[in-house]
């Protein structure tokens, strides 16, 4: 097989992951800029949704793409060299790995995985008692506990917790 094709995988594997980090940074960023400076905390139009969706998909496919035409020129400009080069397969599963691992931490820090925060526990209480909203007091003040809102911002009912 020609390195030009090796090097593709070897950069595309590390870069796939690699372009779900950037396009998910560029997606918060841009999410940011238009609550700050664009519509605050008014109803967002549907069409700025679409337009974060499209602009998420257009970041990953052009991050991706460009770690595999880096790749494909990288494994293209190493082919007159004989041999192989099995550092470059240590380096590149090992940037994957990473990628791989940072992104399960995150998910789990921010309690997407496995259990769920305290605050996304209030949540779903609130919601399957049919209350609108929920909120719990600051995390360094100490107190446990979940007050359920109706849909004029009044607390219905505050409910001490046992939640870890």
């Amino acid at each position: 097989m020609k390195k030009r094709y090796i090097y593709t995988f070897l950069f595309g594997l590390p870069g796939f992951f690699a372009s779900i980090v950037i396009s998910f940074l560029v997606f918060g960023s841009a999410a940011g800029a238009l609550w700050l400076f664009v519509f605050g905390d008014n109803p967002w139009p549907s069409h700025a949704d679409n337009l974060l969706l499209i602009l998420l998909v257009t970041v990953f496919v052009v991050s991706w793409s460009a770690f595999i035409i880096s790749g494909y020129a990288a494994g293209k400009r190493l082919e007159t060299e004989p041999g192989f080069n099995k550092k470059h397969v240590l380096v590149s599963s090992g940037l994957a790995l990473l990628f791989i691992v940072l992104i399960t931490l995150h998910q789990l820090s921010v309690g997407n995985a496995l259990r769920k925060t305290k605050t996304a526990q209030c949540s779903d209480f609130c919601r399957l008692n049919g209350y609108a909203a929920s909120g719990m007091p600051p995390r360094n003040s100490g107190v446990n506990s979940c007050s359920c809102y109706d849909s004029n911002g009044q607390e219905i009912i505050n409910v001490t917790t046992g939640w870890q």
